[in-house]
């Protein structure tokens, strides 16, 4: 019988190709552009709808509750651009006592869209005995051609059927505001031996940009002998869209040379946007969260550069050193 031996295959160096830098120089530039997307990608905004606090809260008898809401909402028509501002405040302690001690806020929140519903004090302070205070105070700032109306109001239904003070402005209000407007003080103060004061100021509007609608100091503080104090303004400032900039520019560049163009420029930009579009525009970006890259992420992505800066020399040193 004969024998066989096995030997290992003889080893055959690896041929240095013009394809391998330019393996490198791809894979290096997929990685790149993977980076720069991780770079570049804005910080996500805030989402604004509803702003609500103070709700099924402080039902213990006694307890005392002070809840305000301010919203500050800016459109242009123009551009679609929107954002808004939101304060919030809430106070807690014991019942009639003011101020109260314990507080949370003011607290501001910046969203990059409307805010078009606030809600607090509903369900809240059903204790006897027991103190609430809230109010909500919106302004809605719109840039382009917009109207106003009187809002819809509904308040101070089914409540106070027996008690001391009944103080509501306007009363009766039974509009239907589930969509826009006012809805609050309903289903409350039914223990008896309580007091009501809620008030729409008559200068709240509606708009016809958007829908903005307040729910507040509903099916509460039905404890025996307790008292609310409930109160919203929304008003509407409409601003004329700002179109003196180009013209006066344009016709002072025209007329005049270097320093006409320039004189012409500064007047028209002045008179036609007015201090108005001024204080409009301030407002719109002191409001809007920051887009820029995340610093975190960036920091990542340098260290991924780095990373693949080491890989990419590894492998053209690779591709250098293997024999033909």
């Amino acid at each position: 019988m004969l024998e066989t031996s096995t030997f290992p295959a003889p080893f055959t160096p690896l041929r240095r190709t013009r394809f391998g830098p330019r393996i490198v120089g791809i894979l290096c530039a997929v990685m790149l552009a993977a980076v720069a997307l991780v770079v570049l990608q804005p910080a996500p905004a805030a989402v604004a709808a509803t702003t609500s606090q103070c709700d099924g809260q402080f039902n213990v008898g006694g307890e005392g509750m002070d809840c305000r809401i301010t919203v500050e909402n800016f459109l242009d028509l123009a551009t679609g651009a929107a954002s808004s501002r939101v304060t919030t405040l809430a106070c807690s302690g014991a019942a009639n006592v003011d101020p109260l001690p314990t507080c949370v806020g003011p607290t501001v929140t910046t969203f990059a869209e409307l805010t078009t519903r606030a809600d607090q004090c509903n369900g809240s302070a059903n204790g006897g005995g027991s103190s609430m205070i809230c109010s909500v105070t919106v302004v809605n700032t719109i840039t382009g051609t917009a109207t106003t109306s009187t809002a819809p109001v509904n308040q101070c239904v089914g409540s106070l059927t027996t008690g001391d003070v009944r103080a509501c402005s306007p009363d009766p209000a039974t509009a239907d505001a589930s969509v826009d407007g006012v809805t609050q003080c309903n289903g409350s103060v039914n223990g008896g031996g309580g007091s009501m004061t809620c008030t729409v100021s008559p200068s709240t509007t509606s708009n016809s940009a958007f829908a903005f609608i307040v729910n507040q100091c509903n099916d509460s503080a039905n404890g025996g002998g307790a008292r609310i104090v409930c109160t919203v303004d929304i008003s509407t400032v409409v601003l004329a869209a700002d179109t003196g900039g180009d013209t006066g520019g344009d016709t002072g560049g025209d007329t005049g040379g270097d320093t006409g163009r320039d004189t012409g420029r500064d007047t028209g930009r002045d008179t036609g946007s007015g201090a108005g579009s001024d204080s409009d525009s301030v407002a719109l970006i002191d409001v809007l969260p920051a887009t820029g890259a995340d610093t975190g992420g960036a920091l990542g992505a340098a260290a991924l550069l780095i990373a693949l800066g080491s890989l990419a020399l590894a492998l053209s040193r690779r591709f250098a050193t293997t024999a033909s």
